[in-house]
């Protein structure tokens, strides 16, 4: 008798222990993550940041930049010098422009703040050699000292305010964590230098990064960025969200904002960054003054999609099959038989005139994505490259008054890390940990829910 008096007792504060239990980690879930708002600091900041290759300075001279279009300018790029592993020293007239380019960058317009960084990438013309130079380096605690000390002395020496790394793109597991130790070894290396050197802030670092998180199109399938060492050692990541079909054989969309048929997208890959825990302060968006170009199959099949024979013509300023510049693009668009199609669902440009077919970005696109990570809450954009733009800066002034005409609105009606997609007439809204909504409107239920739990709890002991 005892015992069948006793059970249904017990069972029943089991239940209600284990209905307490649920609702704790689900309200644990609600409070705010620390790492977002720590790591992004108190201070309100934006990235507005332009990529200068010193190969354009014949065309497009560093004295002609206007800076009041953009809060930094890379200078892109320097390599590692794949024998000692430090950073080379640009060839000929290049190294000239390298030590002279922080200086004339900031007396080159009214724009005093105006920040420099200099950019070390792997060498597109000798990529595999050089991918090869970085990822020895990076899994060589004393390669990693040369490279990191070698970095800092040069950009301290020409007058730049930060460093920058686009390793394109880390090949291995391995590599990514090997990455992951250099990062956190740089801004070791850079914090103790700047408490030597008393009058001088700690240089900034960043990194241009895959489109996504996770890169495609390699052996390893695990091959994933190491975001805490990411988060917590850099400035920013540059993400690079165009240059996304560069051996397509159909007309495509090179750096569309969204893809419903595929993951190469700006959208997707600004989410997996954010989903996989990079805070939405860190992350700056790629925007090309580039346009991707074909020759079509057939000239009467011209839309998204057409059979492609082969990438387009070298150009002058971009010095490659398939690139084309804005300012080159826009020769084409003079003609009166030329007509831009813009197509809602990708947010994307498109043109074609004879055979000749180009994907690019015009100022309703660079609008478009302007707000779209505004409402995602990133830190901000940059262009690539601001060589490519037209005389009249066309696309970088576009970019720059987008920025200003939200700024205002996106930061007075919205406090938290909401990401907002839209396109092709589908809108979602993405929560990240710690979101302010979350936290407001769950809270309180969350709270008085425990309680009484609690409460029935103490009441079932005493019976």
């Amino acid at each position: 008798m005892l015992i069948a008096t006793v059970a249904p007792q017990m069972k029943q504060q089991v239940r209600i222990s284990l209905l307490a239990l649920i609702l704790l980690l689900r309200c644990s879930s609600v409070f705010p993550a620390p790492t977002s708002r720590q790591q992004c600091g108190g201070a309100l900041r934006e990235v507005r940041a332009g990529y200068w290759l010193p190969s354009s300075s014949h065309y497009s001279p560093v004295s002609s930049i206007d800076t009041s279009l953009y809060s930094h300018v890379y200078y892109s790029s320097v390599s590692i010098d794949e024998t000692h592993s430090t950073v080379a020293i640009p060839p000929g007239d290049e190294s000239s422009t390298l030590y002279t380019f922080s200086r004339n960058v900031k007396s080159a317009g009214n724009n005093s703040a105006v920040k420099t960084v200099l950019s070390i990438s792997t060498d597109e013309y000798r990529e595999d050699v050089s991918n090869a130079a970085f990822s020895r380096m990076a899994g060589d605690e004393g390669l990693r000292k040369v490279f990191v000390s070698s970095s800092i002395e040069l950009a301290r020496a020409n007058g730049f305010d930060g460093l920058d790394l686009a390793w394109s793109f880390p090949a291995t597991q391995t590599d990514m964590q090997n990455l992951g130790v250099l990062l956190a070894e740089w801004r070791a290396e850079i914090m103790e230098e700047s408490e030597n050197n008393t009058s001088s802030e700690p240089l900034l670092l960043t990194a241009t990064v895959y489109f996504s998180n996770h890169i495609f199109d390699r052996p390893d399938s695990n091959l994933n960025y190491p975001i805490d060492d990411i988060s917590n050692n850099l400035d920013w990541a540059n993400v690079l969200t165009f240059g996304l079909r560069k051996n397509s054989n159909v007309t495509t969309a090179d750096a569309p904002l969204y893809d419903k048929f595929s993951h190469f997208s700006a959208s997707y890959g600004v989410v997996s960054w954010l989903d996989a825990g990079l805070p939405p302060c860190k992350l700056v968006m790629g925007i090309p003054l580039f346009g991707r170009s074909w020759f079509l199959r057939n000239k009467s099949k011209h839309g998204l999609g057409a059979p492609a024979a082969a990438a387009g013509t070298k150009q002058r300023k971009s010095n490659q099959t398939g690139i084309i510049a804005y300012a080159e693009i826009e020769d084409y668009l003079k003609s009166e038989s030329v007509l831009v199609t813009h197509d809602n669902q990708s947010v994307a440009d498109y043109f074609y005139s004879g055979d000749l077919w180009v994907s690019f970005d015009g100022a309703m696109v660079v609008h478009d994505k302007i707000e779209y990570l505004m409402n995602s809450r990133l830190l901000g954009y940059f262009l690539w490259t601001i060589s490519f733009d037209d005389a009249n800066c066309t696309l970088s002034k576009q970019a720059s008054l987008s920025w200003h005409q939200h700024h205002d609105s996106i930061s007075s009606s919205q406090d938290g890390s909401g990401i907002m997609q839209q396109g092709g007439g589908n809108q979602y809204l993405h929560l990240s940990a710690g979101s302010t909504r979350s936290w407001h409107s769950e809270t309180p239920i969350c709270l008085l829910s425990t309680i009484l739990v609690l409460v029935v709890l103490s009441f079932q002991e005493r019976v």
